[in-house]
């Protein structure tokens, strides 16, 4: 390479108090077929293309084309971020981020980044960097050599000197190990081979006999005359010819011994000591010095214990640099702490003993609740950090232990705790980069917190890049963290989403069986953990919010903080209405003597607004017969009223009209045993102290009739209700299902199907009451599972009847019927079916579609001109169907091997039981002209 007039190289013989102490350490002699050998050897292929990048920016990079700047630059950033997907610069955020936080400078040319706008270079750079989307590091490296190596031969160095000592040409040296020593003159092109590495034979350098004192190489060739002499600018300059000069002829010829036949020390002395002032004057060399060779080691003074006040217990643990062991700490305040102990096994290096202490140098700046609290530590070997112990072990064990015991309540609060620790954090500065599960400490039932402060740091630490790259916790890092190494408060946040989906789903770690490699695809393509179980909605929203890609758009942790703590509150007021509905489930009817005349509140709804175990929501029957009696005393006549066990159990016995209900009841009177204490009475003063004996009777049994009736309605708005939550998970096939049994019926004239004996009767109307409640309830029930379908209970559906028409020959009855069967056919295919036969099975759908149309097509002529508008517009309602139809189709087929396939999957299949409901519809539409034709009204 051209090499500045300061620039000194320095001899292998030379001693280090001999040459000033800023250098750069370089690769510069390269055997034949360097490349191959350093694919072998990727430290060194990483290091020589570090500096081959370096002299391409330093030197040339103003000067390339625009087409080689973006290429190179793009592999650049292919090689820094090898992880980062292809299309990964087509989001605004990644860009953003490569724009402004790391900077373009670093991969493109000043003069390109001035010359294109800022809207165009985006585009060129996102397009270039396609084209390197499937590179790996080593060959985004080679690719770079062999793009850069026309127009800049890095593997050559080039001097500006003459030949000869009396008579001099002017050329252009060039040395390196494709072409030897060869020279290039001002206007040839091609080099001139003037001799290879194995004729040197001696190589000599002095200063020249003329008043400029410039330097004198001198090479004595095998079969040459007379040496080959070259003038050179310096002596210094001739001295750096020389030994590179040297160092590639012992290469070649595997010497050791130097070809070099020195000046005098003296003027070796003279020639260090100039250059030593030349290099001081010039700013072309800066210090760099190592971020690790910063590290100060905590001060001590404080926290230093002595060892001999630590009883070492068994081990709990293990860490990353050795075991962590349960102890005590015998101090003047506490006799006998309970201490948690962390041991380093292999401390006898400096550096790992201070990387070691550097968690104690972190956690001692932090005092809050829920961060674990360092005590001391030892920094004597062995070296020992004590901080306090939290009994229950690592959260994600505990929720797995304790699965089916804690409540919802107490998972809301962990992450609600975890909260505030991390808002501390983020106040002070601090990220963690490792929030999880296994990272939380269990203190006591109600109390969590925050461990493993190894990674945190108060600024992003690049060496922690390189150092721990197969260490990073991929399935919980953000996209930015995966693709760029940046770590931020917004990437805690992420993690902190992922750290409250674990504890939702009880230590269950996020994206199961899905390879490190494959996560940053699925979250670019809008993938995101799916809602734990149980999970308020509100809280989901939350986590979320939490995953936005772009970091910009996610919450602070002191907003996460203010709404879990909302939805905290929001939970615990839930969990007592809760437990006060189940005590009244579980308590037997009754009334005392303080009671009033209003009948006990409605059975609460199980399963919402959280699943929950229903059971225990009626009484046994037995336990009925023994215990459910109202009680009334202050009449003379009390009597025992026994309820029907029968009668609370919904489909177990129908219900008797009022009549029939009382005279029933009126049976079963019995009298109070004379033994019955008034306290434990009803009072009856609530209703009216002066009311008949027969009318206060009367009232009670009425009270009861509604309570059951009550009951029986709630149980249907429930399934209602539970229909709603579950409507996107149950499949089409079932409703196009239900659609056909419904519309066969009613198309082949048969009477509908009846409802099932057992199934409980229709609330009577009540004032308010919705009215159409019931029309969905039917369709599932709280235990259906998606793969298991639905109990179909026809009669609950009210679609309008067909008209009573002779279907003989009847095209258009025919082809709606083979529409709805192919949507059925469909429908109980998709769900095992792979993506690429989903095309052939909405493409008979079609096809039955298309049919249909040309069958109405060819009945329209015939119809009223009145019905033809309404019939058209019905054709047009079923093509938008089929087209939505179709976009679904797409949809699932593009998000195949995700969580989002059996959502669009779903959608699909809802959109064809759209278009079959529509069929009917046309059907109907073309039965009302027949009938207007006709003379005659449709039946309703």
């Amino acid at each position: 390479r051209s090499v500045s007039f300061h620039a000194h190289w320095v001899s292998p013989r030379g001693k280090c108090g001999e040459v000033p102490p800023l250098y750069e350490l370089r690769i510069r002699y390269l055997p034949k077929g360097f490349l191959n050998q350093f694919t072998e050897d990727k430290p060194t292929l990483n290091f020589f293309y570090q500096q081959v990048k370096s002299d391409y920016m330093s030197e040339i990079a103003d000067r390339v084309d625009q087409d080689i700047a973006l290429k190179l630059g793009c592999l650049e950033i292919r090689r820094s971020y090898w992880e980062m997907r292809g299309n990964a610069l087509e989001k605004k955020s990644n860009y953003e981020v490569l724009e402004k936080d790391v900077g373009l400078k670093r991969f493109f040319p000043r003069s390109l980044l001035d010359s294109v706008k800022a809207k165009t270079l985006r585009k060129l750079i996102q397009q270039t960097f396609r084209q390197f989307a499937n590179l790996n590091r080593e060959e985004s490296i080679l690719k770079f050599f062999e793009i850069l190596s026309p127009v800049y031969r890095f593997d050559k160095e080039c001097f500006k000197c003459a030949l000869g000592s009396s008579w001099i040409i002017s050329v252009e040296l060039a040395i390196g190990p494709e072409e030897g020593i060869s020279y290039l003159t001002d206007k040839g092109c091609n080099p001139t081979h003037l001799a290879d590495f194995n004729q040197v034979q001696t190589i000599q350098y002095s200063n020249s006999e003329d008043k400029d004192r410039k330097g004198m190489l001198q090479l004595k060739i095998a079969g040459a005359p007379e040496p080959l002499t070259v003038t050179a600018p310096s002596l210094t300059i001739a001295e750096n010819m020389a030994d590179l000069i040297d160092g590639y002829c012992r290469l070649v010829n595997g010497a050791t011994q130097s070809f070099i036949i020195r000046p005098q020390k003296g003027e070796v002395l003279l020639l260090l000591e100039q250059s030593h002032w030349e290099l001081l004057e010039t700013d072309d060399y800066a210090e760099i010095i190592d971020e690790e060779d910063t590290y100060t080691m905590p001060s001590t003074r404080d926290y230093e214990i002595q060892r001999e006040r630590i009883e070492l217990g068994r081990c709990i643990g293990e860490g990353q640099f050795g075991d962590v062991h349960q102890g005590v700490y015998m101090s003047p305040e506490n006799p006998a702490l309970a201490v948690a102990i962390k041991t380093c096994k292999n401390c006898t290096s400096d550096s790992v003993r201070e990387k070691f202490l550097q968690e104690a140098l972190t956690m001692r700046q932090f005092d809050h609740p829920h961060i674990v609290k360092l005590i001391g530590v030892i920094t004597e070997n062995p070296v020992w950090i004590i901080m306090e112990l939290c009994t229950l072990g690592e959260l994600r064990s505990f929720l797995q232990v304790r699965k089916y015991s804690l409540d919802l309540a107490s998972l809301i609060l962990y992450a609600y705790q975890l909260s505030t620790a991390l808002a501390y954090l983020e106040s002070k500065r601090f990220v963690h980069r490792d929030i999880a599960a296994r990272n939380v400490l269990v203190s006591s039932n109600d109390c969590v917190k925050l461990g493993d402060f190894g990674l945190s740091r108060y600024m992003e630490d690049s060496t922690y890049y390189k150092a721990s790259k197969g260490k990073l916790p991929i399935k919980w890092m953000a996209p930015e963290s995966i693709n760029f190494r940046r770590f931020t408060s917004a990437s805690d946040v992420w993690m902190f989403g992922v750290c409250m989906w674990e504890i939702l789903m009880h230590g269950v770690k996020p994206f199961q069986g899905v390879k490190n490699n494959d996560v940053i695809g699925r979250i670019e393509n809008g993938e995101r953990l799916p809602m734990p179980p149980n999970c308020p909605p509100t809280l989901y929203s939350l986590m979320t919010k939490c995953w936005a890609y772009d970091p910009s758009r996610r919450p602070r942790f002191t907003e996460l903080k203010a709404q879990l703590s909302t939805i905290l509150e929001e939970e615990k007021v839930q969990q007592e209405e809760r437990m006060r509905m189940e005590s009244r489930r579980q308590v037997t009817v009754s009334w005392d003597s303080g009671g009033s005349d209003e009948a006990p509140p409605k059975p609460s709804r199980p399963g919402y607004p959280s699943p929950r175990s229903s059971e225990g929501f009626y009484p046994s029957p037995q336990h009925m017969v023994q215990t459910n009696h109202y009680q009334v005393s202050g009449y003379p006549g009390s009597h025992g009223i026994t309820a029907m066990a029968g009668s609370i159990y919904p489909g177990q016995a129908s219900l008797l009209d009022q009549t029939d209900s009382w005279n029933h009841r009126q049976q079963e009177i019995s009298m109070w045993q004379p033994n019955m204490e008034d306290s434990a009475a009803l009072d009856l003063r609530g209703i009216g102290q002066g009311l008949p004996a027969h009318l206060m009777e009367e009232r009670l049994i009425r009270q009861q009739q509604e309570m059951e009736e009550d009951q029986r309605w709630l149980e249907k708005e429930e399934r209602f209700l539970v229909t709603v939550f579950l409507v996107i998970r149950i499949s089409s096939t079932l409703f196009i299902g239900c659609f056909y049994l419904y519309s066969c019926a009613s198309l082949n004239g048969t009477p509908p199907l009846l409802p099932d004996p057992a199934a409980p009767p229709k609330k009577p109307p009540r004032p308010g009451a919705p009215g159409h409640l019931g029309s969905l309830a039917s369709l599932s029930s709280p235990g259906d599972s998606y793969n298991e379908g639905v109990k179909l209970q026809p009669q609950e559906i009210s679609p309008p009847p067909t008209a009573n028409l002779d279907r003989s020959n009847d095209r258009v009855y025919e082809n709606v019927t083979g529409l709805v069967k192919a949507v059925i056919e469909m429908s109980s295919k998709i769900q095992p079916a792979p993506p690429e036969e989903y095309v052939p099975m909405v493409k008979e759908v079609g096809l039955a579609l298309r049919t249909l149309l040309a069958t109405v097509d060819e009945t329209l002529p015939v119809l009223p001109a009145s019905t033809h508008r309404e019939i058209e517009m019905a054709q047009k309602l079923l093509n938008s169907d089929l087209g939505e139809l179709i976009n679904k189709m797409k949809l699932a087929q593009q998000y195949v091997m995700t969580s989002l396939q059996q959502e669009y999957k779903k959608q699909m299949l809802t959109a064809a039981h759209a278009l079959a409901v529509d069929a009917k519809n046309l059907l109907d539409v073309i039965d009302q002209a027949r009938l207007r034709m006709l003379g005659t009204t449709r039946p309703h």
